[in-house]
């Protein structure tokens, strides 16, 4: 018997929006069961939160233990997942927007303002079908901007502001930061536990590698790592002559 096997691939059908892998037919009928009961019950806790959005595009698929604090300034696609343990904070001034097909892993943490409400953030915008790795940090005080297709590894962090410390009379905290927000392009893969600091544009279609610090922009078509990240080679020649 494959009846389960058999509604797990059409689930994954309407979700992904074509065929499912053939990978999914080497599922035993008890795995493919407690998918479906997983997927339904991420599909009627989004039912619950549908309504406190500020917008929602289609499914919302929301996972066990998940923090959504002012949600109505929170606008997301169709499609969208929240997996466990995710903490979503929404209070920003240009709030956060999260694309069709956007999936946000275990722990991940989005983080625009302090819990107490004072000194708002920016926000955060993710494009369609990019996906945020677990335990990944995004402190979205200043502006990010995370574009279509992109690829975050587990660990990544996102740091768009600095601290001031020129006046060395005075503690750090008292000088207050500057925020310059972080901007990732198109189709891009950053690897785990890579840094990005505040300032920073990755361009369309580069590669971060893992423990990678990012601290200045980043041209399209470069892969890049190291400690501050340097550009170790381009994917293409056509990369390259366009850097040259």
């Amino acid at each position: 018997m494959r009846l389960f096997r058999a509604l797990h691939a059409r689930v994954v059908a309407r979700v992904r929006g074509r065929e499912p892998l053939a990978e999914t037919e080497q599922l035993g009928e008890r795995e493919a069961f407690w998918i479906l009961v997983r997927t339904a019950c991420a599909l009627l806790r989004g039912l619950g939160w549908r309504p406190r959005l500020g917008a929602c595009g289609g499914r919302l698929f929301v996972g066990r233990n998940v923090r959504i604090t002012s949600p109505g300034r929170i606008r997301v696609g169709r499609n969208v997942k929240l997996e466990e343990l995710v903490e979503l904070q929404g209070l920003a001034r240009r709030g956060v927007v999260l694309g069709d097909d956007v999936t946000i892993g275990r722990f991940a943490s989005i983080r625009p303002s302090s819990y107490y409400g004072v000194d708002l953030g920016e926000g955060l915008s993710v494009g369609s079908g990019s996906a945020i790795g677990a335990y990944a940090w995004i402190g979205a005080s200043g502006f990010v901007e995370i574009g279509r297709d992109v690829l975050l590894g587990p660990r990544v962090s996102i740091l768009p502001e600095n601290h001031v410390f020129a006046d060395v009379e005075r503690s750090i905290k008292e000088q207050g930061v500057v925020r310059e927000g972080v901007v990732i392009e198109d189709d891009c893969w950053i690897g785990s536990n890579v840094a990005i600091l505040s300032g920073v544009r990755i361009g369309r279609g580069s590669v971060v590698a893992a423990g990678a610090v990012v601290t200045k922009d980043v041209p399209p078509g470069a892969i890049v790592g190291g400690v501050p990240a340097r550009i170790l080679r381009m994917r293409s020649a056509e990369h390259a002559r366009s850097v040259g």
